[in-house]
C-alpha cells in the first residue's frame, strides 16, 4: 500500500527547541502528525546559517509548506526567508511574549540578551519580511502594532491547551501546601504574594510553600525552616506535567506584576495547574479573567486578596474540589489541543501574500 502523503508540512526556526514550541506546535498537531497528515520540523538556531548555500540546503531538506519562525531572534533568518521566497512558499513568524520590549524585571541577562540592539533590529526585521505575525494574544497583538510592526498580525484565541485523556490526578499531601511554578526571572511576581503566605504560614502550623523550576527557592520565608521546599525543574514539557501533578500541591498560584509586558502574556500557568488538578489563585488581571471566570478559579488584586483566596482554599476541601472541577470543565471545553489545533492550521493556511506577488513576478 502507497504511504499517505501529508496535506501540510511545516517548518519550525527557533533559537532553542523549546516549551514554547511544544506548547504551540509539537502537542496540537501530535494526533494528524501520527495519522501523517502534518509534518513538522522544528530546528534550533545554526549559526551556519550565514551561509546561504546551507540555507537553501535546509530549506530543500525539508520541502516545508510554511517556514515559521517562533521567537526567532537571529539576523541569520534573512537566508531561510529568502529560500521559502524562492520556493513561492509562505514565512510566519510566531511569537509568545513582547520581545521588543523585555523588562529588567525578568533578570539582568535576560534584559541585556533582549535588548541587544542587534538583536532588536533582526527582530523587527524578521517580523517585517514575513507574510505574517502570529501572535500568542490579542494583547500581544495590540502592543506588536503599536510599536510600529507593519506587517498583518493574527492573534491566536488561545495558546496553551490540553487533552481532556492528559487531565492528571494530583497527590495531594498529608499536609497543606501552597506552591508556584516558574522559570527564573519571574522574583518581582512572587514578591508580590508572600506577604500573605508569610501570615499564613504563621497562622497554619503544617502550612507548606514550595517552588518548582528555575525560580529557586525564596530566602524570605526562610525563618519557616524546612517547611519551605524547592523542586528542580524538569527540561521535558511532558515529563514536567507529569512532574507538577506529583508535588501534593493543594492550591498553584500565578502572580503577576501589573506591567504592559505581563499584560501580553497567556494564561498558561492556570492550564498547566488545571491539568495536574491544582486549584489556582491568579493575579486579577485580564490574562486570568477568562481562565477563572465562572468559579474556574480565583483571582487576588492585593496582600488582602490573596490572603482571603489562599487561606479559603486551604481550609475549604469542598471549595478546593468545586474550583478544580469547574476549571476542567473549561479546560476541556475551550482548552482542548483539539481547538489549538484548527486554530493553528486555520492561521498556517491564511492567504500568503508576499508568497502570491513573487510566484506572479516569475511567470
Amino acid at each position: 500500500m502507497a504511504s499517505r502523503s501529508p496535506s501540510l508540512s511545516i517548518l519550525v526556526v527557533c533559537d532553542t527547541v523549546g516549551a514554547t514550541q511544544h506548547i504551540s506546535f509539537a502537542q496540537p498537531l501530535a494526533d494528524s502528525i501520527a495519522a501523517g497528515d502534518v509534518v513538522l520540523a522544528m530546528v534550533g538556531h545554526d549559526p551556519a546559517w550565514t551561509d546561504p548555500v546551507v540555507c537553501q540546503a535546509l530549506w530543500e531538506a525539508h520541502q516545508a509548506d510554511v517556514l515559521v519562525l517562533s521567537r526567532y531572534t537571529s539576523g541569520l533568518a534573512q537566508g531561510l526567508i529568502a529560500a521559502a521566497r524562492r520556493a513561492c512558499k509562505p514565512v510566519v513568524f510566531h511569537i509568545d511574549d513582547d520581545l521588543l520590549h523585555v523588562p529588567e524585571s525578568l533578570g539582568r541577562s535576560k534584559f541585556e540578551h533582549y535588548n541587544a540592539p542587534e538583536r532588536l533590529a533582526a527582530l523587527r526585521s524578521d517580523m517585517e519580511a514575513s507574510d505574517f505575525v502570529y501572535a500568542s494574544t490579542a494583547a500581544l497583538a495590540a502592543a506588536l502594532k503599536s510599536s510600529g510592526i507593519t506587517t498583518p498580525i493574527i492573534a491566536g484565541d488561545i495558546y496553551c491547551s490540553m487533552d481532556s485523556e492528559s487531565l492528571l490526578t494530583s497527590r495531594p499531601a498529608t499536609g497543606p501546601v501552597i506552591g508556584y511554578m516558574a522559570t527564573g526571572g519571574h522574583g518581582a511576581d512572587l514578591d508580590l504574594v508572600l506577604p500573605a503566605v508569610r501570615r499564613l504560614m504563621r497562622e497554619i502550623p503544617d502550612l507548606r510553600f514550595e517552588t518548582f523550576g528555575t525560580i529557586g527557592a525564596t530566602q524570605s520565608l526562610s525563618e519557616f525552616g524546612s517547611r519551605i521546599g524547592h523542586h528542580r525543574g524538569v527540561p521535558n514539557y511532558s515529563l514536567f506535567l507529569a512532574r507538577l501533578s506529583e508535588l501534593g500541591w493543594w492550591v498553584g498560584i500565578a502572580p503577576l506584576e501589573d506591567t504592559p509586558f505581563n499584560r501580553c502574556k497567556a494564561d498558561t500557568k492556570w492550564v498547566e495547574y488545571t491539568c495536574a488538578g491544582l486549584a489556582v489563585v491568579a493575579a486579577d488581571l485580564p490574562v486570568y479573567h477568562r481562565a477563572c471566570a465562572d468559579g474556574a478559579g480565583l483571582l487576588a488584586a492585593d496582600e488582602q486578596a490573596w490572603y482571603e483566596a489562599l487561606r479559603a482554599l486551604i481550609l475549604n476541601k469542598d471549595l478546593r474540589s468545586g474550583i478544580v472541577n469547574a476549571a476542567r470543565a473549561r479546560l476541556s471545553a475551550r482548552y482542548s489541543r483539539d481547538v489549538l489545533r484548527r486554530q493553528l492550521l486555520g492561521i498556517l493556511s491564511t492567504q500568503s501574500p508576499k508568497a502570491g506577488q513573487l510566484k506572479s513576478r516569475q511567470r
